[in-house]
């Protein structure tokens, strides 16, 4: 029986190497994009990708400057309940979503 799973075990080891060798990787790519949003974020650069409002998820939304976790959930609740947004303005229908937030992110906002 240990025979058996010792055999198991040195057949099993490389290929728990390559999963191994593929997680840096991962972890790697997601620090990059990170550091990228950051230098955006720092250097005031446009998003170049809109956010359309009527798709967009809670964490989409939440790039949105003045946009929380809160404000986010508002948005996907209206839409919800209301459907779609017709126009860009319409999100001010949404409780908390004023005009400065709309005028402020009114160039990254697509429908």
């Amino acid at each position: 029986m240990n025979k058996v799973l010792i055999s198991l075990l040195l057949v099993a080891i490389p290929h728990f190497a390559v999963f191994a060798a593929d997680a840096p990787k991962a972890t790697e790519t997601a620090k990059h994009a990170e550091a990228a949003t950051q230098v955006q974020k720092a250097s005031g650069a446009e998003q170049s990708v809109k956010i359309n409002i009527n798709t967009a998820n809670e964490a989409e939304l939440t790039q949105l400057k003045g946009v929380g976790n809160a404000k986010a959930k508002a948005i996907v609740e209206y839409r919800n309940q209301f459907g779609q947004f017709a126009t860009i303005e319409d999100i001010t229908k949404v409780s908390g979503i004023g005009a400065k937030v709309l005028e402020d992110n009114r160039h990254l906002m697509s429908l």
